[in-house]
């Protein structure tokens, strides 16, 4: 048996067992979620460079709403709808989660550090988890759930 005959099996093989993004132990993060009390709907998209964003696309309530508690000034009288709460997460392989992002609560003008990952018993749900100071104990999480359409 010659080298190519031996060769290319291995290399098919391989081909199959080996990732074909860094982020196969997940779906990725790209889709619709509502927030966990159901007042927001919110896109995630993919970049180009593989950081996640998400924006504000529904509000159950007030859809006119401005962005008062922002801390800066100028940003107060932009409306919440259409905000980009989510911005910077990107897979870590060896953790299995979204890291390194942050995540904006339009409810108190607060942003904090965050990161985001899928528990495969619960297929359908994105934990997230924003903290400040660095400590990721130091915060809160909460969980947004999968829908298929958009509530625009």
């Amino acid at each position: 048996m010659n080298l190519k005959h031996t060769l290319v099996p291995f290399l098919l093989l391989a081909a199959v067992c080996i990732p074909a993004r860094a982020e196969s132990w997940g779906a990725g993060l790209a889709g619709l979620y509502l927030t966990v009390d159901g007042g927001a709907q919110v896109r995630v998209t993919q970049a180009p460079d593989g950081t996640y964003t998400g924006k504000l696309i529904w509000l159950r309530d007030d859809k006119d709403r401005l962005d008062k508690n922002n801390p800066d000034p100028a940003r107060k009288a932009v409306r919440v709808l259409g905000l980009v709460i989510l911005r910077g997460l990107k897979a870590n392989v060896e953790t299995k989660r979204w890291e390194g992002g942050t995540i904006y609560d339009p409810k108190n003008g607060k942003t904090y550090d965050a990161f985001a990952w899928r528990d495969p018993d619960r297929p359908g749900t994105l934990f997230l988890k924003g903290y400040v100071l660095g400590i990721t104990w130091l915060g809160r999480s909460t969980t947004w759930t999968e829908e298929k359409t958009s509530r625009e």
